[in-house]
């Protein structure tokens, strides 16, 4: 039977960058909301969420239809990462109901809302309904938004990480350096936001097969936010796992182990144990040791990563089905064939209900 690790899913991350450029506000709205993007910068989505809520309620950001559509898509973004996909698709979807309710569905902010919305797609397993909106949020920016600036970036990485979910590999490392480049040149880029650019070139470079590459940009990830980010920063995870798929291609077996109690354990504390992305962990993790044939020690960790994805994926998702599989690998190699043709009916089960 072969390995189904090979097609192991990488993660990639959210961009959330938000400059105050981009806020549709000015004054103490402004300044309000600046400083909940900071706290999202920071990786406390929680109480990035909270502040952005609050401010749902004052009086400027009620009578301004941009603004409110700006800040609900922000507490969309928040609850992306918190891993509640069913409240960022609510806030997304409200922002862009308001604003095309108000005649504003050819503004800026109508293409980052429906940007948020491709991602919380993304996110969901919902690839083809993702890909959709990410066009429409790229058609529209390409009138609304300066090609050089980040926003206009962080929309070429949201049909990046569609395309790369999908399989179309050469666009989404093309679309993945651009928004690199566009960071790089620009004079208001944060240095997480830029780290975050490149840690997804890395995710796309490793897909490929290219681990030198991939080590290299996921190397400079850490190197940006190591200037502003905290030690514990949680998008540090994705960047852990992608250096342990890189070494585990590289055959570096030994390095990709010494890194999976730092993954697990940031992952857990920054993330929450019951939180969807950790079935990604988990399942990074179990891989390095089902390529090494030790397979008693992948098996608790990719048990807990189905009851995870049981609790936190949507019906249909591809991730849960991939894990179920690698799951089944595992059980039959320990000989629990009962377990293993479960295992494997039920992934079966979950491909009835596709998520596109």
């Amino acid at each position: 039977m072969k390995n189904p690790f090979a097609l192991t899913l990488l993660t990639m991350v959210t961009l959330q960058t938000a400059v105050r450029a981009q806020i549709p506000a000015s004054g103490g709205e402004a300044s309000a909301i600046q400083e909940a993007v900071n706290l999202s910068r920071r990786g406390e989505y929680r109480q990035a969420m909270q502040s952005y809520q609050q401010l749902l309620s004052i009086a400027p950001v009620t009578s301004n239809v941009e603004l409110r559509a700006y800040v609900l898509s922000r507490i969309a973004d928040s609850a992306i990462e918190l891993g509640e996909y069913g409240e960022a698709e609510t806030r997304s979807r409200e922002a862009l109901s308001i604003l095309a309710s108000a005649g504003k569905s050819h503004t800026s902010t109508f293409a980052i809302a429906e940007g948020v919305r491709a991602a919380t797609l993304r996110a969901q397993g919902n690839y083809a309904e993702a890909r959709a909106a990410a066009e429409r949020a790229i058609i529209i920016a390409k009138g609304t938004i300066d090609p050089r600036h980040p926003r206009f970036a962080i929309l070429l990485t949201t049909m990046a990480q569609v395309l790369q979910e999908k399989g179309d590999l050469r666009r989404a490392a093309a679309l993945c350096r651009r928004a690199v480049g566009i960071f790089e040149g620009a004079k208001d880029t944060s240095p997480i936001d830029l780290g975050s650019a490149y840690q997804n070139l890395a995710v796309v470079y490793a897909q490929q097969g290219k681990p030198n590459a991939a080590l290299d940009a996921v190397n400079r990830a850490l190197a940006a936010w190591s200037q502003a980010a905290p030690s514990d920063f949680p998008f540090i995870v994705y960047a852990l796992r992608t250096k342990i798929l890189v070494y585990q291609e590289l055959r570096a077996y030994q390095k990709a182990e010494e890194l999976i109690p730092e993954l697990l354990e940031l992952g857990a504390s920054r993330f929450g144990r019951n939180h969807p992305v950790r079935v990604a962990l988990l399942n990074a993790a179990a891989a390095v040791y089902v390529a090494e044939k030790k397979y008693e020690q992948a098996e608790p960790l990719l048990r807990e990563g189905v009851e995870v994805g049981r609790r936190r994926l949507p019906v249909g998702h591809p991730l849960l089905s991939n894990v179920l599989k690698n799951y089944s690998y595992v059980l039959a190699k320990l000989n629990r064939n009962d377990e293993a043709s479960r295992a494997r009916a039920e992934s079966a089960v979950l491909l009835a209900f596709p998520r596109k």
